[in-house]
């Protein structure tokens, strides 16, 4: 039997209602494969911009106390012509300070007897005998010249010195070129305090003590007649220990030195030497000045 137009008509309308059936029912799961999405890539934001801060401010050096004790006694120094070193050790910390001058070498005078007592002491060339401390007691105290020709002879002379030179490492000190002349020792103010600190440090305790009573035991005379009254043992000495040092003429010039123990613990170590030129009133007042101001600083 022939079709006629309206079969064709309803199977297109069937083929068509089936498809609008599979969109109804399927769609949601066909959209994605008809109409995939769009990947989108995910970029990370752009970090902030990094701001440069300034540095925090340094902190201010602030000298040692020493340091600024001796930066003031060096300030006090302003005789035309004066060569003056300043060291100041205090052994409680291990600080040294020093001036532009501590390390020049001069002549030791009587400080070369601390050099020979600490020689003597620590059995240099012998053991050292009642006679050899009594003869140390009058060579550091009143200063008695004498008794340090004794010794000098008596246990090496400059031997002693290069001994104690080898044993304490001393860096700026040398012999006298006559070795008879013991004040003609050179010495620095850097090595003087060196020797002191061994002094209290090195030596039996009671030798340490001989030494250090003696010299705080000094006359203000000299066995010489001479005025040790300046630096560390001026009048108003308190309880420092020091053993001065003076000799005139060499060079057209005078030396002049105090060096000991700024207080009775010996905490502070203070070796002023000088060389100046003539006039002992004078280069007393230089030394008296700069001893003050580190008094003054440390207040002892």
């Amino acid at each position: 039997m022939a079709r006629g137009p309206d079969a064709r008509w309803w199977r297109r309308a069937v083929v068509v209602l089936g498809v609008v059936g599979v969109l109804l029912v399927g769609g949601p799961f066909l959209w994605p494969v008809i109409d995939p999405p769009v990947e989108v890539e995910r970029v990370a934001p752009a970090p902030a911009p990094v701001v440069p801060t300034a540095p925090a401010p340094a902190a201010p050096v602030v000298p040692a106390p020493v340091q600024a004790a001796v930066e003031a006694a060096d300030a006090t120094v302003t005789r035309a012509g004066a060569v003056v070193g300043i060291a100041l050790l205090d052994r409680t910390t291990g600080t040294l300070a020093t001036n532009d001058e501590a390390a020049e070498p001069m002549n030791a005078a009587s400080l070369a007897k601390v050099l020979t007592a600490v020689d003597v002491l620590s059995g240099g060339s012998s053991s050292a005998t009642d006679d050899d401390r009594a003869l140390l007691r009058a060579a550091l105290g009143p200063s008695d010249d004498p008794a340090m020709n004794t010794l000098w002879s008596r246990h090496g002379g400059a031997a002693g010195i290069a001994r104690v030179v080898d044993r304490l490492s001393l860096t700026d000190t040398a012999l006298p070129g006559e070795p008879s002349q013991w004040g003609e020792v050179q010495l620095s103010a850097r090595d003087t305090t060196t020797v002191l600190r061994f002094v209290l440090e090195g030596l039996a305790p009671t030798d340490a003590e001989l030494l250090r009573s003696t010299m705080s035991d000094a006359p203000a005379r000299a066995a010489d007649g001479f005025d040790q009254a300046y630096g560390l043992l001026d009048p108003d000495r308190r309880s420092a220990a020091a053993k001065q040092g003076w000799l005139c003429c060499l060079d057209s010039s005078i030396d002049l030195h105090t060096a000991g123990f700024l207080d009775g613990d010996g905490r502070y170590v203070l070796a002023i030497l000088s060389n100046q030129p003539f006039g002992y009133a004078a280069a007393r007042t230089v030394l008296d000045d700069a001893t003050g101001a580190i008094r003054d600083r440390l207040g002892v």
